[in-house]
């Protein structure tokens, strides 16, 4: 892990360290041609130069952010937003990771030309 990334990831509260801990591991764990970097006051993973996920911590929550949220699979309504492309999910505690199905969404989106 890089410093910058190691800094932002420390610099956290607790609870959204460990959030963003873990949706970072979901993440890289896809590939080991991905790339980090932190943009936007997000951690971003990038495909080229595409960044296919964005892990933003905000005061409640951290934000899962997909690039191309609208083009994937979302037949529970998990994704939110109304945006031409971008869509997002809220994350307010670990469970969510599973119960909202993050890895799946994650792994969509990197498959995603």
């Amino acid at each position: 892990m890089s410093d910058k990334i190691n800094e932002f990831i420390l610099s956290l509260e607790n609870d959204k360290s460990i959030l963003v801990s873990k949706l970072k591991k979901l993440a890289s764990g896809l590939s080991n041609a991905s790339r980090e970097d932190i943009k936007w006051n997000a951690l971003c993973l990038f495909k080229g130069e595409r960044a296919f996920v964005g892990i933003m911590p905000y005061k409640k929550y951290v934000s899962v952010i997909f690039d191309q949220g609208s083009q994937l699979s979302d037949p529970n309504k998990i994704l939110e937003g109304k945006g031409k492309q971008m869509r997002h999910i809220k994350i307010y505690q670990e469970q969510d990771i599973k119960d909202k199905k993050v890895a799946d969404f994650i792994k969509e989106s990197y498959l995603l030309n």
